[in-house]
Parts: C-alpha cells; sequence; structure tokens
C-alpha cells in the first residue's frame, strides 16, 4: 500500500481497485489473450469431386456410377481438377501387370462339356446328282440324225422311251448282210450269230433283229431308247459349272456334274435350255449325244472344315433339311468321306444318299445337316464356349477368366466354330467363370492402369 494513502476515502478507493483486479484475473484462469495466442480451427478435409466417363465417348460425363447411354458400357472414375481421382476398392485385388487383368462386371458363363448338346455340328451343303444313275446317250456308228424326239434339257422321259433314229450307211450295210446270209446260208449258225451280234452292237434290240429277220428288210434308221426313267440333260450342260452352288460345298467336284439347278431356289441354267443337238446333224461314232439321269435317289454333298472332319466317320446319322421344301427333315447315314481334297479347295466332301422318289430335291438346292448332339464328339477334357467368348489374336486365342475382382486372360485352343459356338480343346478345365463377351474386354479400356501401388505377388 502506498504511503501517501494514508487518507481513509482514498485508501477505500484504491483497495476496491485492487479487488477488482483480481476478480478479473481470476475469471480469465491466467490465458493469455490476443492475436499471436487464437487457436486455429483446422479446416475439414475435402476430396476433389468425382466425376465417372465412358472410356469410349469421353463426352459422356456424369456425377455418379452408371452405364454410358451410347455404347451400354461401365462408366469409369475420372479425376476433375489438380489432384488425381482417388482409387476404386477393386484395384486393391490387382496384383499384375497392367495388361495382365481387367476389371469388369460382365457376365460370366460356365464352359459346358462336349455331349451335353452343345457339341451338336451343322453342316452346310448342297444336292448333287447320283453319277451311279446317270447313263449316257451316245452314237454308236456314224451318221445322221433323221428324227429326234427330245427338245430341251431336263425333259423328262420313261425307260424304253423312244428318244431318235440315226441313219448310217454302215447300219445299211450290216443289215443287208444279215439278210443275205438269211437267204442264202441260212444253215451257218456260227456266221448268223456273228452277224447279229454286229447289229446288236451298233445298237439294234433282239425285238428289231427279229423283225429284220421276218421282213428281209433294211431299216435306214436305227431307233435309240431311253435306257431308264429320268431326265435328259445335254452333256455340254452337264459339264458346266452350278452358280446356284455356294462356294463352300460346291457340289460336283468329285461326280463331273455341274449341270444348272432346277427349282429349290437355284439360280437360272448359265446353258440355253434347247438342247443343241436338231435333226439332220450328223454324228461320229462313240459321240456323246445327252445324258438320262434318274432322280429318284440324289447326293447330299456337304464339306466340313477340317476340325469339323475330325469328328465325322461313315454311318454317322446325319439330320438333313431341304431349304423351299414341304420335306419333313430326312435321316440319312454319312455313307462316304472323300479321301482326297477337291481341287481348289482346302475341304473333304462328305456324302449321304437321299430318296427322292417325287423329284423334290433338285440338283444345287441347298441343305442342312445336323449331327446328333453325342454322337459328333467322344474327345474328352474338351468343352463349349459361346463365340465371344473366345478372342482371336491372330497368333493365339483367349478367354478371360474370372479371379476375384479381375479377369485374367488365358490362352486357349480351339477347334471347330458353329454358328454361336467354338469349340475349346485345351486351356481350361471346365470349372472356370468365363467373360461371356471376351471381345467386350478388349474394345474397352478396363486394363488396369493406376499409380496406386499394387501388392507385389511375393508379398
Amino acid at each position: 500500500m502506498p504511503r501517501n494513502l494514508s487518507n481513509k476515502p482514498l485508501r477505500r478507493l484504491w483497495l476496491g481497485t485492487m479487488a477488482v483486479a483480481m476478480l478479473l484475473l481470476a475469471g480469465c484462469h491466467g490465458q493469455a489473450h490476443g492475436p499471436a495466442n487464437v487457436a486455429v480451427t483446422p479446416p475439414v478435409a475435402t476430396s476433389a469431386a468425382m466425376q465417372y466417363t465412358c472410356p469410349m465417348h469421353p463426352q459422356i460425363v456424369r456425377e455418379a456410377p452408371g452405364s454410358c447411354p451410347i455404347c451400354g458400357m461401365d462408366l469409369v472414375p475420372k479425376a476433375t481438377g489438380a489432384g488425381g481421382a482417388p482409387a476404386v476398392a477393386d484395384l486393391t485385388s490387382v496384383s499384375q501387370a497392367p495388361n495382365a487383368a481387367v476389371l469388369s462386371a460382365v457376365a460370366t458363363v460356365r464352359p459346358a462339356a462336349a455331349g451335353t448338346g452343345a457339341d451338336t455340328l451343322t453342316l452346310p451343303g448342297v444336292v448333287a446328282y447320283d453319277p451311279r444313275r446317270s447313263r449316257a446317250v451316245a452314237a454308236r456308228f456314224g451318221g445322221r440324225i433323221e428324227r429326234l424326239l427330245v427338245r430341251y434339257n431336263y425333259q423328262p422321259v420313261r425307260q424304253g422311251q423312244l428318244l431318235l433314229e440315226l441313219y448310217s450307211p454302215e447300219l445299211v450295210t450290216a443289215e443287208q448282210e444279215l439278210i443275205f446270209l438269211l437267204e442264202n446260208d441260212a444253215a451257218n449258225t456260227a456266221l448268223l450269230a456273228g452277224a447279229r451280234q454286229k447289229l446288236r452292237l451298233l445298237g439294234l434290240t433282239d425285238g428289231q433283229l427279229r423283225g429284220l429277220a421276218r421282213t428281209r428288210q433294211p431299216s435306214y434308221r436305227v431307233a435309240i431308247f431311253s435306257p431308264y426313267d429320268g431326265y435328259v440333260v445335254e452333256t455340254a450342260v452337264a459339264n458346266a459349272p452350278a452358280p446356284a452352288a455356294p462356294a463352300e460345298a460346291s457340289p460336283d467336284a468329285a461326280d463331273g456334274m455341274g449341270g444348272s439347278a432346277t427349282g429349290g431356289g437355284a439360280a437360272t441354267p448359265a446353258a440355253p435350255t434347247q438342247l443343241s443337238l436338231t435333226e439332220g446333224t450328223y454324228v461320229t461314232t462313240g459321240q456323246a449325244l445327252f445324258q438320262v439321269i434318274n432322280t429318284d435317289q440324289v447326293w447330299g454333298v456337304f464339306q466340313p472344315t477340317p476340325p469339323e472332319l475330325a469328328r465325322l466317320h461313315p454311318g454317322q446319322a446325319l439330320r438333313v433339311v431341304a431349304e423351299g421344301t414341304a420335306l419333313p427333315p430326312i435321316t440319312a447315314r454319312l455313307d462316304l468321306v472323300e479321301p482326297e481334297f477337291r481341287a481348289g479347295a482346302s475341304v473333304v466332301a462328305v456324302r449321304v444318299y437321299l430318296a427322292n422318289s417325287k423329284g423334290l430335291l433338285r440338283r444345287g438346292q441347298r441343305l442342312t445337316g445336323q449331327l446328333v448332339a453325342g454322337a459328333a464328339s467322344t474327345m474328352t477334357g474338351t468343352f463349349w464356349l459361346p463365340r465371344a467368348a473366345v478372342v482371336d489374336l491372330g497368333t493365339r486365342q483367349v478367354a478371360f477368366v474370372r479371379r476375384g475382382g479381375t479377369f485374367v486372360p488365358l490362352p486357349v485352343q480351339v477347334g471347330e466354330r458353329t454358328a454361336s459356338l467354338v469349340h475349346v480343346l485345351g486351356g481350361l478345365a471346365g470349372t472356370e467363370d468365363v467373360a461371356a463377351n471376351g471381345q467386350y474386354l478388349i474394345d474397352s479400356e478396363g486394363f488396369t492402369q493406376t499409380a496406386v501401388p499394387t501388392v507385389s505377388a511375393h508379398d
């Protein structure tokens, strides 16, 4: 207390001031105040705004995950600003190089074992003439066509029907020799038998020989009859290529008959329908005039690929459907696998025999042959996958197999391919989940590319 405060009023004033000061100090609890000592509240941590975009169409940007409205691909994170977008949780499962695993949510399939119905083999084919039912009508001697009773290609004829009549001086001479022997040396049976045989070789029938012996008048015309029921096809047409036949199954490289098809959706014949032979035309000995083809039985010719051929053998049942007819499916027996590749093609043809008594199957008509499921393949350890599940990279084929949250490409060995399936000969155990559309994973930008540290395979 100051000494100059001996006065009581002053003394009370000083004591009151000191009391107020002490109360203020007690209220502050000894804490200092000032700009240098103000506690700064830490800011709330915020992350960069997350946006999602389509890898194939970057103009598509969304604020939430979803699918691209253009191609349907899953939208992927896209960082905005200078900072990178945080990696998604699935990336933590990637433990391989960026080009060794793919992140995606595509549907998966399980390989189907051979013999379960997935290995039904379907083959394209065409109808072809059976050359065993074709007979060439040839001139057995030179001469002139006096009368022609067939006028156009594919004209139907019956067995024994008169086709044409030929005049030949050679034939007349042979007939006169027989008549001379009958009139002057009838007891010489050896000479008579030789004269008759000569006329038979020139085309006369036994009935014509009996008529000649009875009338003793030479016939200046010899009649040529149809060997059996069928259609007349000129040789020039029969050897022409068939424009209607598909390239993968040209029907007649083996049977030598490339005549144009009629009906069944085939193209217009390449040759004129009228025969080139006319009355008055001269023919030479041995000249083929035309063919008479019987179509009560025809061929079904199919050309499988080499992998498909390995599964075919004679005796198997083939279910054959003909386009453009009301015929029900025909079950035929696989009769022959040709022992060599056809000229100009890298395929071997197989064929079946098809009954055709009603004539509804026509040459060049398209066929579809289907091998019954389970009979096509007896190979164990082989599987079937959708065609889209196997990606052809040129030098190898791969299938994408699910490994946790990623798809890993595995090399596979494949055989034949059907319209919707591919035969996998090796590379899979059959228990894997395989991406149903492997091409989708190749086309997308789903190959892992991230800066997040990945776990080493040795960790």
